[in-house]
């Protein structure tokens, strides 16, 4: 059996706010994913479960690395490790 594998590369860091907003309300990846399905977000997508959970992981491992730079803000507006847009810094930190 072939397995299909799509990869994307890019240097901007993308981050969804849903799934920001679950990992500050103290979510678990399994958690998060669960409540992801059950807001329709397969359906939406047409992503996979497994495809799903990968992308919550990968969510919640950016969070933890920016999470010592967000508790000083100038730190994340100087950092050269994300690529993230001011409009999407501001709402990080604002949250």
């Amino acid at each position: 059996m072939a397995v299909e594998l799509d990869v994307f590369v890019g240097n901007t860091t993308l981050i969804d706010k849903d799934v920001y907003q679950l990992w500050l309300d103290g979510y678990s990846v399994s958690d998060a994913v669960t409540i992801r399905i059950q807001s329709g977000i397969l359906e939406q997508t047409g992503a996979t479960q497994d495809v799903l959970e990968s992308d919550t992981m990968d969510h919640y491992r950016a969070f933890q690395m920016l999470e010592r730079l967000l508790h000083s803000p100038s730190k994340l507006t100087n950092q050269l490790l994300f690529q993230i847009p001011p409009p999407m810094q501001s709402m990080l930190i604002e949250k």
